[in-house]
């Protein structure tokens, strides 16, 4: 080292530029097999949709894809993806004790806060590719993207399981265009929650469980004592990650639905959880980690 060159730090488009690159390498061998899988399931299925037998089979419409991103299992697959992606990123590096973290000519919280952006990008191109995809196998297979439809809204659940009149009410339903934003919004928060684990505990997996068990508690209790509040928060919190919750049962072979989404619900949870995991991030990513 000579006198020109010592002290000197990387640039910082430097580390980001590596950072995307050491993020990008450890995705791609957790990933290779699961995308070949995918890629292979997808020729099969359009190979599938093509067949004359098959297209003869039924009345049009009954083996015919649909690709609704607001709709299961499209979010939730999303979701699965942006919480095991920190588990990837951050495989075989110490975030506690004698870390090569304190070692790095670079502050530890920006080394930090730099391999978290670098995943959030890569989760990003990611969800792009697959949408990509799905777009393109469903368009193959002979499907289509969205739906134009009439749902019925239960407005009095009582006296809908009675069949009183007047208690649904038929409303005409078109996929909106924010509900393809959906899950890169709902996976956004999901990775950066997931990250806070990473970041402000030593067993993640652990707490992740024990999060998950204290939930089914609550929501147990709530379901006992017939907490309506509680309930709803639920079916809102299963909406944005990809799940069915406002669907209330089926009446005369259609789905009955109790609740509609609209934009403010998603910008609202949106604010809501991305806003949570990026405080959770920025007060994880501040932990001294050198005991």
């Amino acid at each position: 080292m000579t006198d020109s060159t010592a002290g000197r730090l990387p640039a910082m488009k430097t580390v980001w530029i590596e950072q995307l690159r050491v993020v990008g390498l450890a995705i791609r061998r957790a990933g290779a097999r699961p995308a070949l899988a995918r890629v292979l399931g997808a020729v099969a299925r359009i190979a599938g949709s093509r067949r004359p037998g098959r297209q003869a089979m039924g009345d049009g419409e009954g083996g015919q894809l649909v690709f609704d991103p607001g709709e299961p299992p499209w979010g939730f697959f999303a979701v699965l993806a942006a919480l095991l992606l920190p588990f990837v990123a951050w495989k075989g590096e110490r975030r506690f004790g004698d870390t090569p973290l304190w070692s790095m000519p670079v502050d530890h919280r920006r080394h930090t806060l730099l391999k978290v952006a670098a995943g959030w990008v890569w989760l990003l191109a990611i969800l792009s590719a697959a949408l990509v995809w799905v777009t393109l196998t469903v368009l193959a297979s002979g499907g289509t993207l969205g739906v134009d439809e009439v749902r019925l809204l239960v407005l009095d659940p009582a006296g809908a399981a009675a069949g009183t009149p007047g208690a649904m009410e038929s409303v005409n339903w078109t996929t909106p265009w924010w509900e393809w934003a959906l899950p890169f919004t709902s996976a956004t928060a999901a990775y950066l929650v997931a990250s806070t684990l990473m970041l402000a505990t030593r067993r993640p997996l652990f707490w992740a469980a024990g999060l998950w068990v204290a939930g089914g508690v609550v929501l147990g209790i709530a379901d006992f004592r017939d907490i309506d509040w509680i309930q709803r928060a639920s079916d809102f919190v299963a909406w944005y990650i990809g799940g069915d919750s406002f669907a209330w049962g089926m009446s005369g072979g259609q789905e009955v639905w109790t609740l509609l989404p609209t934009f403010k619900m998603w910008m609202a949870s949106s604010a809501f959880w991305i806003g949570l995991g990026l405080a959770g991030v920025l007060g994880a990513s501040s932990r001294a980690r050198n005991h």
